[in-house]
Formats: C-alpha cells, structure tokens, sequence
C-alpha cells in the first residue's frame, strides 16, 4: 500500500477532479493538451528533420541546438511526464517551448553563417519556419487568450521578417503568403486550445458552484431539522408545563421536570437513546451485506464499551455504507473486507479492497461521496477522524475512528 493518505482537515492542494471544481477540470485539459502538443511535435520533428540537416552547416550550431532543446524537448517531457508532473510544471516546460520557438525566429537571420548571410535558393525554407505551430499551440495552453494572440502575430511578423531576409531572392510576395497562411493554420489550433481551457475554466467554476450550494443545503438542512426539533421541544414540552403550572395543576412539577430533562438533553445534543455497540455491528454486518454481499465482514466487540451515542452511529454507519460503495463502483473486480471494533475507547472500522486503486491528487471536490459522505462527516462529529490510503494498481484501505471524550 503507499503512504499517500487524506484527512479530514488536512490541507489538500492539488485535489483535481477526473471531473471538475477547483481547477480540476482545467487541469485535465492542460494533461490532455500537453499529451497532444507532445504526439504534434513528434510529428513536426520528423517533417523538420530533413531540412535541419539538409540546413544544419547554415546555421550556428549554437542556434540550431538551442531550438531543438527550448522548442521541442519541453513538449515531448511534458507529454511524457503529463501523469506524474503538476499543472504548474507542464505549464512551465510549455511556456519554454513558446518563448524559445519566438526567441529562435528573432535570431534566425543573425544564427545564418553564411558568407552572404543568407540561405541558397536550393535549401528552401528555413526549417524552424514550418514547426510554428508547435510555439503557438504552447501559447495557448500556457498563457491567458490576450496574451496568446498577441504572441502569434509577434510569431507571425518575425516569420515574415525571416523569410524575406533569409532569401538571395526579393521574395515579399511569396514571404507575406507563406505568413498569411501560417497565420491562419497556427490561428485555428490556438483557437481550438484556447476554447478547450476556457471551457475547463467554466466547468470548473459550475462545479464549485454546485459543491458550494450542495454543502449549504445540507448546512440548511440540518439547521432547519434543528429549528423544528427546539420547536416541537417548546411546544409539546415547555409550554405544557407552564400552561399546568399557571393552572395550578397538580403535575405541573413532573411537568417542569420532563422538560428541563429535554433541554438539558438538547443542550448536551443527545437527541436520540445511544445504540448499544452490539447493535451497532449488527446493523454495521447487515448494511455490509446488503451493499456488497461478497465482502468478507470481521469484527471485534468488548462487552465493557459503552453505547454510542445516536449522531455519531448514524455517522459512522453512513460513511462505512459509503466507503463500500465506492468500493463496489470504482475498484472493479477486487476482494473487500469490512473489520468493525467497538471498545472502550472508541469504535473503529476499516474498509479495504484490493482492486485498481486511484490517485489521491485526482480526486476532487466534486466527488462528493468521499469529500462530503466520509471525510466531511467523520470530521464534523467530535473525536472523529477518516484515513484514506490508496495508489492506482494497490487496492483502497478507508479507516474510520471515533474516541469518546
């Protein structure tokens, strides 16, 4: 098992979606774009190729490697490591590939080492001319669309500028061609990039939006079962009583002691009688069963522990349903077992499978079963914790703990 683990209140960066919110679904696409960028500039290097050696003597060496290692290592890393590297990384290899495809075509004319300074008419086009669709791609992946747009027309000049000083020939027309149609060409696959993130963006900020609303309709919710609970309190309790002492009946003090035991109770909030932890596992087996009738069920019970209280068996109970389900939905054809330990100090129960397992850095808030359903609920009752230990190919342990006060 790896050491990769959530807790409830631990700070949790990076926590990205195979969905969406908090910049999850931004981060999918800049994985996905990267991998593409990466599967483009192989191919632009194979095209490139010829006309690198066929030109390589033209031109400083120091130029032409310094292409090769700013503009097209970065994107075949970044495709390579796009699973394993943060979005900040891949961002940051991107935006080397993009300055340093500009930065070669600015010093494209000074690199020719030609006595004439300029490229024979059987070389053709300079080489690093037809590989500009790599720099404005990692543009648009890399920078905000203002930004992206104006380093295309800055490519777009410099490329123009290139090919007309990179010619023996007086070739304006051919050079204002060659830089309308790359425009166009590099145009439509920034445009594609850039509509592709702004949609990851949007996304991103629709699922926070409805993660926020979900935990504050649950937050209402519980406010509003709250609210009528003190006020069936007040009204079949506290107003009896008073109604029989101003009456002056004769149960007026049995009255005025039941509801004071209530408010007190309230007050202590024990709404409900604490489950007996024997009945406790027993519901704990039957609900086990009942979600997933394979999994192996074990437990272990001290006959001095004391009963749960109601909130938290309710708590627990549901996040154990919902660890188990997660099991079922997401770890495919795998081994589950359940271990439940009620004892003195506490209660325990530990939810492991050996199935496909999953990057805890992609989950995110919007997978609300294992955000709100275990961690959020373990965390708001006191003394209660949730570990969650798991790595892709190494099964899912969930462990849920409560220690009384």
């Amino acid at each position: 098992m790896s050491s990769d683990r959530i807790t409830p209140g631990a700070s949790q960066p990076g926590l990205a979606l195979l969905g969406a919110g908090r910049g999850a679904a931004v981060d999918a696409v800049t994985r996905a774009m990267a991998i593409a960028l990466g599967v483009g500039t192989l191919v632009f290097v194979l095209l490139a190729l010829g006309g690198f050696v066929a030109q390589y003597e033209s031109f400083s060496p120091i130029w032409s490697w310094g292409i090769v290692g700013t503009v097209f290592v970065p994107p075949l890393v970044a495709a390579a490591l796009s699973g394993v590297l943060s979005r900040r990384l891949l961002q940051g290899l991107l935006a080397i590939a993009a300055t340093g495809h500009l930065v070669g075509l600015v010093c494209l004319v000074p690199a020719i080492t030609t006595a004439s300074g300029t490229l024979a008419p059987e070389l053709g086009t300079p080489w690093l001319l037809s590989v500009s669709a790599i720099g404005t791609c990692a543009a648009a992946v890399t920078w905000r669309p203002a930004v992206a747009w104006v380093y295309l027309a800055a490519c777009i000049v410099a490329l123009g500028v290139d090919r007309v000083l990179a010619s023996r020939e007086a070739i304006a027309e051919i050079a204002l061609q060659d830089a309308v149609y790359t425009m166009l060409f590099d145009a439509i696959f920034a445009a594609l990039a850039i509509a592709t993130t702004r949609a990851g963006r949007q996304l991103d900020a629709v699922a926070d939006r409805v993660i926020h609303e979900t935990r504050g309709s649950a937050a209402t919710e519980a406010a509003s079962r709250e609210r009528s609970r003190i006020e069936a309190l007040v009204h079949d309790s506290v107003l009896v009583a008073l109604l029989a002492s101003v009456r002056g009946m004769p149960h007026a003090a049995d009255e005025a002691r039941r509801a004071l035991t209530q408010l007190d109770e309230m007050a202590q909030d024990s709404p409900a009688e604490p489950v007996p932890g024997s009945d406790w596992m027993w519901r704990l087996q039957s609900l086990t069963t009942e979600i997933a009738p394979a999994a192996r069920f074990t437990h272990e019970y001290d006959d001095a522990a004391r009963p749960i209280p109601a909130d938290v068996a309710a708590a627990i109970l549901e996040a154990s349903a919902e660890a188990v389900r997660n099991s079922m939905q997401h770890a495919g054809d795998a081994s589950r077992a359940v271990h439940a330990r009620v004892a003195v100090e506490g209660v325990d129960v530990t939810v492991l499978d050996d199935g496909r397992g999953f990057d805890l850095a992609a989950i995110g808030p919007a997978r609300l079963g294992v955000a709100v359903s275990i961690l959020d609920r373990m965390r708001a009752i006191p003394g209660g914790r949730a570990d969650i230990v798991s790595r892709p190919g190494a099964g899912t342990r969930i462990a849920l703990a409560w220690r009384a006060a």
